[in-house]
């Protein structure tokens, strides 16, 4: 009755120990304003109500003993019965009606406080920012006392409920020192944060609420298995709430006992009664605080490998402007209060963006790597990602026509397998360590974004105008370009990202279309190949115009630009007082001027890659030489719309309009010459005449009847030169002609005979 009667002081006791560690975290809390206090309360709040019930329970073993001693006291002297001949023992059945209700009914309820208020307070860290603490040295103080005296007294406890009379102090004594080792975790983050670091408070303040849960969820556990667990009659008593958990960690002792028993029975005989074992166990101590000493002096130095940089965090805080340690070997605080992270800079790291999966990769008989066009092959046994090719041209302007005329036009896109290699360093290591969670994997992400942003609006294999800022022909000779720009892109967005990696190399390593398009590629291919022949024929029938018009092609394109200059000067010399129709007239003009020299310059950079030389280019250079002539032109009217000279600019276009014209050598030309050749026949015929004619004039004014006689003659001998013919002097009236009509006829048909031959 005397050691029940100790047992509820010292329950008493603990009580008042909890109440004034409640009272302390509490003051510390609302002084300094740490999470881990208010966390803390709670936990020493709940060892109030356990010392409680503690107390509870020895006060009600205390009246059973007590009621007991009477009894035996009464029945030494006389024996009273009850009516059925039982004898009536109130304390006993208020101490069964408290093991038996109220002990279960309080685990509940203490499992259900400290999982409520867990989960609470779980929520209520979970949404607070890092913040300074007030009066965290104080702070530290206070608690470090009351923790020192909890200690003890919690150690008091357990050593009591070594004997079966103090068992009860084993649930509370145990809770206690578990509360201890709470109060030094807050010491130890108070002190932290004194120090300038307040970054383990809402650590501890998240640690406190999982152990409550841990506890809550024992503790329903121990009330389930009460409800299952046989009773003997004899048993000692073990109330539900007493934690196994807390009572392992309060007396490891019993942990090294249990663990040298099974050693025993392992190996058949006493090896913890060993010189060895016994050895060990006195010298685990020393041995286990020496490892730990070696250890703390070892994590104090660092030794900094070469093409390494190490940043050195004091209390897990680093500042910007902390210098790395380069190699060599360097010393610092010891583990944890200071911390080394190793960044490798002289190390080029190497990504392939586009791929997927692994893949088998497909070999020839000698075990070569086969790598085809027409199927997808990968790097290192992995798969090739699709990307996004926007639409050509040529499906832009279909689309639009379509969309004019009503219809619904499909948004063509291309699909494309590309693989670019891109190999960088670290440039910046404070950046790349410390600015991002994984700088490796964003490297990744935003090479593969600029990538696939970049695919988006390129064109597959068609080189568009040099005035369209789009990336060209990303398939076939747009390669190095895209390497360049993608380069750069990503340059760019890691340096926006502060990423601190610089790239060395960016480079597309294959480009290609999807195995499942191959048949439909390639008849796209014949389709443009077809297209281009006919392209070509187009061309050749072209020179075959301008050869039979200019004798050369490049001649007759060089006199258009002539022609087509001195009209353009003509039009705007006309323009120049009207400012309106002049500054339109003038635009459009050198819009089309700058597109010409664009698609020249296009087609001679074409036929340069496909190994043609400067030399067989002259027509084309040529044109394009006098399409920028024409745009300086054009420009310096622009800017000086008065004051160009237009007279002189159009006589000089003319004159070279002029000169041009007499170098054709074509079918026009000739036709020109035969024109020439016939005027000046034509000319000289018909001054031989008028001089023929000034010549005859003479006789015939002089003798105008003997003129008309020898022209007449003339006139007869030019029409019948084999024809007798006769003349009389005297009257053709005064004679008479006979004829012999058969000799006549003879004469005839012979002159006609000899007239057909």
């Amino acid at each position: 009755m005397n050691e029940q009667k100790r047992g509820r002081n010292v329950a008493l006791a603990g009580a008042a120990m909890q109440a004034v560690a409640t009272v302390v975290a509490l003051i510390v809390w609302r002084t300094t304003g740490s999470v881990a206090a208010l966390s803390s309360l709670w936990l020493l709040l709940g060892g109030v109500l356990l010392w409680g019930v503690t107390m509870l329970l020895f006060y009600a073993r205390q009246l059973e003993l007590q009621e007991e001693a009477e009894l035996q006291e009464i029945a030494q002297r006389d024996t009273i019965f009850d009516e059925n001949g039982v004898v009536d023992r109130p304390a006993r059945r208020r101490l069964a009606a408290l093991r038996q209700w109220a002990v279960p009914i309080f685990t509940l309820l203490f499992a259900g406080y400290h999982a409520t208020l867990a989960i609470l307070m779980l929520r209520y860290v979970r949404g607070l920012e890092v913040s300074a603490l007030n009066s965290a040295g104080p702070g530290a103080g206070f608690l470090g006392i009351v923790g020192m005296a909890m200690f003890l007294l919690s150690r008091y406890c357990t050593g009591m409920s070594s004997m079966p009379a103090w068992r009860l102090l084993r649930a509370p004594g145990s809770y206690m020192l578990m509360c201890v080792l709470f109060l030094a975790v807050m010491v130890i983050d108070l002190l932290v944060a004194y120090s300038g670091n307040p970054v383990l408070d809402p650590i501890v303040a998240m640690v406190f609420p999982l152990i409550e849960l841990l506890f809550a969820a024992e503790m329903l556990m121990n009330f389930v298995l009460d409800l299952y667990r046989p009773r003997l009659p004899g048993d000692e008593y073990r109330p539900s709430y007493d934690s196994r958990i807390f009572n392992l960690l309060a007396e490891p002792g019993r942990v090294g006992h249990s663990i040298a028993e099974a050693v025993n029975y392992q190996f058949g005989f006493e090896v913890s009664r060993t010189w060895f074992y016994q050895l060990i166990s006195r010298a685990f101590v020393p041995l286990l605080i020496f490892g730990v000493v070696v250890l703390l002096a070892l994590s104090s130095m660092v030794i900094v490998d070469e093409g390494e940089v190490c940043y050195v965090k004091h209390w897990g805080r680093l500042s910007p402007d902390t210098k790395p340690l380069p190699p060599g070997v360097h010393f610092k605080w010891p583990w944890p209060i200071d911390t080394a992270d190793r960044i490798r800079v002289g190390e080029v790291h190497e990504i392939l963006l586009g791929l997927g999966e692994q893949k088998k990769p497909k070999t020839d008989k000698s075990g070569n790597l086969l790598l085809l066009w027409t199927e997808e092959h990968g790097y290192g046994s992995r798969l090739e990602m699709d990307f996004l090719i926007g639409a050509s041209p040529r499906d832009t302007l279909r689309q639009e026509k379509q969309s004019e005329e009503g219809e619904k036009a499909p948004t063509d896109v291309s699909i494309i397998k590309l693989v670019v290699l891109v190999q960088y360093r670290v440039a910046k290591p404070f950046d790349y360590a410390y600015r991002t969670t994984d700088a490796q994997t964003l490297v990744t992400d935003v090479a593969t974004q600029e990538m696939m942003q970049y695919c988006a609006s390129a064109t597959l294999e068609e080189v568009v105008d040099e005035g369209v800022d789009r990336p060209q022909a990303l398939m076939t000779s747009g390669r190095a370009a895209a390497a360049a720009a993608l380069r750069a892109r990503m340059q760019k967005r890691m340096d926006e990202l502060h990423l601190g990696v610089e790239l060395l190399y960016v480079g597309v390593l294959s480009a290609h279309p999807p195995s499942e398009a191959v048949p439909q590629f390639e008849k796209v291919l014949e389709a443009e190949r077809l297209q281009d022949k006919q392209r070509y024929e187009a061309q050749a029938e072209a020179n075959k115009t301008l050869a039979w018009v200019a004798g050369d092609p490049g001649k007759a394109l060089q006199l258009y630009v002539a022609l087509h200059r001195a009209e353009l000067l003509d039009e705007l010399r006309k323009l120049r007082k009207d400012a309106g129709k002049f500054t339109p007239a003038v635009e459009e003009a050198v819009d089309q001027a700058q597109g010409q020299i664009r698609v020249l310059a296009g087609e001679i950079r074409r036929e340069k890659l496909l190994g043609k030389k400067e030399s067989d280019l002259e027509t084309r250079i040529g044109l394009k030489q006098a399409y920028e002539s024409l745009l300086g032109e054009l420009l310096r009217a622009k800017r000086d719309r008065e004051g160009f000279d237009y007279d002189q600019a159009l006589a000089d276009a003319r004159a070279d309009v002029e000169t041009r014209f007499d170098e054709l050598e074509g079918e026009p030309a000739k036709l020109i010459a035969e024109a020439q050749a016939y005027r000046w026949q034509r000319e000289l015929s018909e001054k031989t005449r008028l001089e023929l004619y000034r010549k005859q004039l003479l006789p015939f004014q002089t003798a105008p009847t003997v003129y008309r006689f020898g022209r007449y003659m003339d006139v007869l001998d030019e029409t019948l030169p084999n024809t007798m013919k006769y003349v009389l002097g005297v009257n053709r009236d005064l004679l008479e002609l006979r004829l012999n009509l058969e000799t006549q006829e003879k004469d005839v048909l012979d002159v006609a005979t000899e007239g057909r031959e």
